[in-house]
């Protein structure tokens, strides 16, 4: 049913991504946003419109390597500053584990004025309903900004996760590190006690150097290195627009009632940033009781098809019938091997209407685990194929069927 327009899902990844990466804030994630909007124009034939936001780009995933640097210095400060030098180190690290639990973590903005500001767009269009009365509206949400280039994945992503580990313990550890020896600056403890604290204390901080060097190295601005987003998520960015046009070729088959709107978000690599304007504009519209949201991220790995039922570092958990809806999609269209899970790492723009209370669950197909191709160089077109795009359409169209189902049963 969807087979011409998975190919030109495929002409349209193969034409953004020719351009390279695009990373939040960029020139290039600009000047994606241009493009994107005439290629709507001229393959839908819809009009769009932006919405601008201003934001911190390096404030949480991009600024990781800051942290691991941050360390270091710490750790130098810590051998030759004496007790202040470790009360100072101490406080360092104490900074440091905030800023990842704040920024890294949950998304928040806290220390976002400590970085460079920069704008970037959501890209907005829709198809009225059929009859012009609106009973209810689908919003088909992606985002079309890429992400910086995850080195340790990239040079070995078997030990990419290991290696994160031992630094964010590295730094865990280093907090004790330095309580221990400040206390130990006042407090006798007799025999071997204060020796070996001493011998602890100077030698487990060496220990951890390498950890935070394998922080340093977790991602780089590097735009040589970025990824040029194929699969995360110009695929998303593609499909949608594909359904839209299927919509707009066939008015007989809109459901009734249906306003179906296309969000074109950025800088979602940068903490949602996109997705968390959107609902912060149009939070009224959303929360009409008749508003449902299909973000689609990653529609690539054929053997990886799923239901993200949440973001699991921010507490968040999706709409149930929403994702009871994409397992019947996926069972109708013979994929078996469909799961449902948490997305084990970062965030999905579904969060933020989730936190807003608004209906939503994210589709993907997409190996969960750490691999060579994920926020790296090589998550590229020619890595996956037109037929895995073919059945991600059709799954966003049963999913829609489904929604209207619902909302015209016993009308």
């Amino acid at each position: 049913m969807f087979k011409k327009y998975a190919d030109e899902t495929m002409d349209f990844i193969k034409k953004i991504e020719a351009d390279g990466p695009r990373l939040p804030g960029s020139d290039e994630e600009k000047a994606a946003c241009v493009k994107i909007q005439q290629e709507i124009k001229d393959r839908v034939g819809l009009d769009t419109k932006t919405e601008e936001f201003i934001f911190a780009p390096r404030a949480s995933i991009g600024g990781i390597c800051y942290l691991g640097y941050a360390g270091l210095l710490s750790i130098l400060v810590y051998y030759i500053g004496g007790l202040y030098g470790t009360i100072l180190a101490g406080f360092a690290f104490c900074c440091i584990m905030l800023f990842v639990a704040l920024q890294v973590i949950r998304y928040t903005a806290t220390f976002d004025l400590l970085f460079k500001h920069e704008k970037s767009s959501n890209i907005i269009t829709e198809i009225p309903p059929v009859n012009g009365e609106t009973k209810f509206t689908v919003y088909l949400g992606a985002h079309y900004d890429s992400s910086w280039c995850w080195k340790l994945s990239l040079k070995n992503p078997n030990t990419a996760i290991i290696k994160t580990a031992y630094g964010i313990l590295g730094a865990i550890a280093m907090i004790g590190i330095c309580v221990l020896r400040a206390v130990n600056d006042f407090v006798y403890f007799g025999g071997n006690a204060d020796y070996i604290i001493n011998i602890c204390t100077m030698i487990i901080p060496i220990a951890i150097i390498p950890g935070l060097y394998f922080i340093t190295q977790y991602v780089t601005g590097d735009k040589t290195i970025a990824s040029p987003g194929a699969m995360d998520n110009l695929s998303g960015i593609g499909s949608n627009m594909m359904i839209m046009k299927y919509f707009k070729e066939h008015p007989e088959d809109m459901p009734e009632g249906m306003r179906l709107v296309y969000l074109g978000f950025g800088a979602e690599e940068a903490s949602l940033k996109g997705s968390l304007d959107y609902v912060k504009k149009h939070k009224e519209e959303l929360s009409d009781g008749h508003s449902y949201v299909i973000n689609v991220d990653s529609i690539a790995d054929p053997d990886h098809f799923e239901a993200i039922i949440g973001d699991l570092l921010q507490g968040t958990k999706f709409d149930p019938t929403l994702i009871g809806y994409v397992h019947e999609a996926y069972k109708e269209l013979g994929i078996d091997n469909a799961k449902s899970i948490y997305n084990p790492v970062g965030g999905c723009d579904s969060t933020p209407f989730r936190n807003a209370d608004i209906p939503t669950v994210t589709i993907a197909a997409q190996n969960p685990t750490t691999t060579y191709y994920y926020h790296t160089m090589h998550d590229k077109s020619e890595r996956f194929t037109t037929d895995t795009l073919d059945k991600g359409l059709n799954v966003i169209y049963k999913v829609i069927k489904k929604i209207a189902e619902k909302e015209n049963a016993g009308k």
